[in-house]
């Protein structure tokens, strides 16, 4: 009998200790075993050492906790678990947010100041995470090109687009882009100056920003604060490009819809995968009795396409299998296949998908095919259950398609 678990890999772990105020410390490096379905990608600290603030809200609070600066941390909006980010600790205990970058993306620019103009690109803004509002002029993290001498002015605001190329001109453009992270912007920005014209537009989800804004000399910039409001993120991929913890569960929002958060754990590659029923004969699948061999497959977890609505059936980072098929080259059952050899018309397989504790309901179909097949398969439970048979000499019943949609209702 073989046993196979692909993220069964070797690790070494930190000891565990709790600290005042609420504050985990513990750590985990892979070193793991390349398996032919996957590879792993695992995002560790490179000191070893990812703490993990259970009521921190802030960098400031892990510095005065003692925890060591300069280093990505998860933190918590208000101190609520329903509310993770990923921040940049700086040496000074500043909380930062990572930005897109690349043409057009987070930059600001003032342009024809007495033949000088300057432009500054981000790669980080600071966050203030209690009055909720990103610094325009903490330049720390932005990268400045050019200057304009006279004004004494060697950087424009984060959201600033303005010139004084001539009357009513709106050279001057700016981006502000929250793409990945779990932020939106709630500011206005307002155009002033003589014979100034601008203005800004905003995307739809609220974290994209574009202005304009000139004159003789005019500008478009923020009015007041820069305001965010959280919204949570929608998958693990921006997690994980956002420096999050790797390996952990999170709140995420479907959609980015506050009405549908869900729960998902955030393996370091990025990938979003949903915890499953471990309750004896939920979320196993099978193949029988091919030549003598069989093999059965139990999945803990399954990996959610958060943008397509459906999970994969061929990921097996998180599943354990006993048996193998070695004449088909078959090391596991696909989530939700059950088949077997047995004869015409037997249908022995079984398979189970199980995804209550989690809000999604099961869409996909099955279908049975082979030669001489026989199966089929039932819903219950508000869709969230699927019972699957399936056998013939060979047949099977499977997930139409390579994936299994899903919904969340």
């Amino acid at each position: 009998m073989t046993t196979f678990n692909p993220d069964h890999s070797k690790r070494r772990y930190l000891s565990m200790s709790l600290l005042a105020g609420g504050l985990l410390l513990g750590a985990c490096g892979p070193a793991s075993v390349a398996q032919t379905q996957q590879q792993d990608y695992e995002v560790v600290d490179e000191v070893g050492i990812q703490a993990m603030a259970m009521t921190a809200n802030s960098c400031a609070n892990l510095m005065a906790a003692g925890q060591p600066m300069g280093r990505y941390y998860t933190l918590y909006v208000g101190g609520d678990l329903r509310k993770p980010f990923a921040a940049w600790c700086d040496t000074d205990g500043d909380t930062w947010l990572n930005l897109q970058t690349g043409p057009g993306r987070n930059f600001s620019q003032y342009l024809s100041v007495e033949g000088t103009s300057v432009t500054t690109t981000w790669s980080r803004v600071r966050l203030d995470p209690v009055a909720m509002t990103l610094d325009m002029n903490d330049i720390q993290f932005a990268t400045n090109t050019g200057g304009i001498p006279s004004w004494n002015k060697y950087y424009a605001a984060y959201g600033e687009a303005g010139d004084c190329d001539t009357l009513s001109s709106s050279m001057g453009k700016s981006n502000v882009d929250l793409s990945g992270t779990p932020f939106a912007v709630t500011a206005t920005w307002a155009t002033t100056g003589y014979q100034a014209t601008g203005g800004s537009t905003i995307s739809a989800n609220g974290q994209v920003v574009n202005a304009t804004g000139g004159g003789r000399c005019g500008v478009t910039a923020v009015s007041g604060a820069l305001t965010v409001r959280y919204t949570g993120y929608s998958a693990c991929l921006d997690v994980i490009r956002g420096g999050g913890t790797p390996n952990q569960d999170y709140t995420l929002y479907f959609g980015l819809n506050p009405a549908k958060p869900f729960t998902a754990y955030c393996h370091g590659n990025g990938n979003t995968y949903l915890t499953l029923s471990n309750a004896a004969g939920s979320n196993f699948s099978q193949y029988l009795k091919v030549e003598g061999a069989s093999v059965t497959t139990t999945w803990s977890k399954v990996r959610l396409d958060t943008v397509a609505e459906k999970l994969d059936i061929y990921d097996v980072r998180f599943a354990t299998s006993v048996g193998a098929i070695p004449a088909w080259n078959k090391y596991y059952a696909s989530f939700g296949e059950a088949g077997d050899c047995v004869g015409p018309n037997s249908s022995t397989g079984r398979a189970n998908v199980d995804l209550r504790g989690t809000p999604f309901a099961v869409t996909a179909t099955w279908a049975t095919t082979g030669y001489a097949a026989k199966g089929g398969y039932t819903l219950s439970s508000n869709d969230q259950v699927v019972n699957v048979t399936g056998g013939g000499s060979c047949g099977v019943t499977a997930v139409v398609g390579d994936m299994m949609s899903v919904r969340y209702p």
